[in-house]
């Protein structure tokens, strides 16, 4: 098994130099279904990294995203459904979004809006998302978030 998974992080690790500790810690994470966060400067492989130890895990719904302080609920989370809200209801279109991703990226994740962040917050630890009136189970097992700041104190 040691030697499989070390196969592994040498393959992922391709052509990226003094990223293996970092693959290696990104890949463990992901095999006990813990998220992950990525720190560092911009051109030091984070979204990189992400998108190699995605292609290590049986992904079926894989969601990425580059946020910034424009970035709205409905690019993470699905549209409203405007035919929903026809008939009295809130409910958002969340195939290919996030709410049904088992594997996703979320990059410079400190420009998000504070709605984002509150919602991804249930999301990622309770792995449900509210939608309209129904609790969707979230079929998340992976996420790795990654940016080149940390919030300013006081900033949530």
């Amino acid at each position: 098994m040691q030697a499989r998974i070390n196969t592994l992080i040498s393959e992922i690790s391709k052509n990226m130099y003094e990223r293996e500790q970092i693959i290696a810690l990104s890949l463990l994470a992901g095999i006990a279904g813990m998220n992950t966060f990525l720190y560092g400067l911009p051109g030091t492989a984070k979204s990189l990294i992400s998108r190699r130890i995605a292609s290590a895990f049986e992904v079926h719904d894989y969601f990425e995203y580059l946020m910034n302080r424009f970035s709205t609920p409905e690019e993470i989370f699905g549209p409203v459904s405007i035919k929903a809200l026809k008939e009295d209801q809130y409910i958002r279109k969340t195939e290919h979004y996030l709410p049904r991703a088992d594997f996703a990226f979320l990059d410079e994740i400190w420009k998000a809006s504070p709605a984002i962040l509150n919602t991804l917050l249930t999301l990622v630890n309770e792995r449900s998302f509210k939608n309209g009136e129904i609790i969707q189970k979230v079929p998340l097992n992976v996420l790795i978030s990654a940016s080149n700041e940390i919030p300013e104190q006081n900033q949530g």
